[in-house]
């Protein structure tokens, strides 16, 4: 398919049939930390960038087999919100089927009254917000010319206080860029204004656009206490050590994972910090055992627990 993929598993979102409804790489930003990759058209004009049509069929096609998913989230190349005919299609799935919607978004464009009556309908809302001044904003976040950071601020407010929407603002801090102490001050002091269901902390873990790093866990923890929100998490994924496990541990913690979700083997050997291997044999005696059974989801191998 061409604009519908996976799903795939997210720690925020579970598993999440994605939507792309730009071109590569067609956004608003060009971000330090982008694992896309960098901005080639940096625009903030809404276009029917691909045919709606097209993306319906392609959702009706997929979604006629009534997959088990927990969101249809509209993410992919660049910034959903530019795609004029955003609304129609959130009409569109909310009219025929009944699966919560995700949209993750920049909040470059939601200070528009046209962008805003076209996502109050979805479900959960993860804007983005990763500076609290204009020089650290144009830094890390390299927006479009004429992009104000208080556009965005004003955007997720009126997202939170106009629309029915769940909001989770989320923050990724770039090593030396929007991590000093005195940003992350103030970022807070706008957290804590803006009052949002949830403050996602994330951070530089896949290869990004350009050569930036990452914090690590302890220094976003760090963060996490110093800003003292209520509601904030940290989503970032953070590879676990390497660690030995006895065969028959490491087939009940195997168990132990994929009776609450399905899994396949790379997520199972990265949750538990073994090798790939190593989680196939676990498996297999499993599978002998009548404790799990492998099912195919979007072409994808997954283990599934048996209660």
């Amino acid at each position: 398919m061409k604009y519908v993929f996976g799903p795939v598993f997210s720690r925020r979102l579970g598993f999440s049939l994605g939507v792309d409804l730009v071109p590569y790489k067609v956004c608003s930003m060009d971000c330090l930390y982008c694992e896309v990759g960098k901005t080639s058209e940096k625009t903030t004009s809404r276009l029917e960038y691909v045919p709606l049509d097209s993306v319906k069929s392609e959702l009706g096609e997929f979604l006629k087999a009534s997959p088990d998913i927990d969101f249809i989230t509209f993410s992919g190349y660049g910034e959903p919100t530019l795609y004029s005919k955003l609304g129609e299609l959130v009409d569109f799935l909310k009219e025929n089927y009944s699966y919560r919607l995700a949209l993750l978004t920049n909040s470059s464009l939601l200070y528009r009254d046209d962008v805003l009556e076209e996502v109050k309908k979805i479900d959960v809302v993860l804007p983005s917000l990763d500076a609290a001044t204009q020089s650290t904003f144009e830094k890390i976040n390299r927006p479009v010319e004429g992009l104000k950071l208080e556009q965005l601020v004003e955007g997720i407010e009126r997202l939170i206080k106009e629309t029915p929407c769940e909001v989770w603002v989320e923050t990724l801090f770039v090593k030396g860029v929007n991590d000093s102490p005195e940003e992350v001050e103030k970022i807070g002091e706008i957290i804590h204004q803006l009052k949002p269901h949830k403050w996602q902390l994330n951070t530089v873990v896949r290869p990004p656009a350009y050569s930036v790093k990452g914090l690590s866990l302890l220094e976003l923890e760090k963060i996490k206490e110093r800003v003292g929100y209520p509601s904030t998490e940290i989503v970032a994924g953070f590879k676990r050590e390497k660690r030995k496990m006895g065969a028959l541990e490491l087939k009940n913690e195997v168990y132990g994972i994929v009776v609450r979700r399905p899994c396949p083997i790379d997520e199972i050997a990265s949750a538990l910090g073994v090798s790939e291997e190593e989680v196939e044999r676990a498996v297999s005696l499993l599978i002998e055992e009548g404790k799990v059974r492998e099912i195919f989801f979007g072409g994808t191998p997954y283990v599934k627990g048996i209660v």
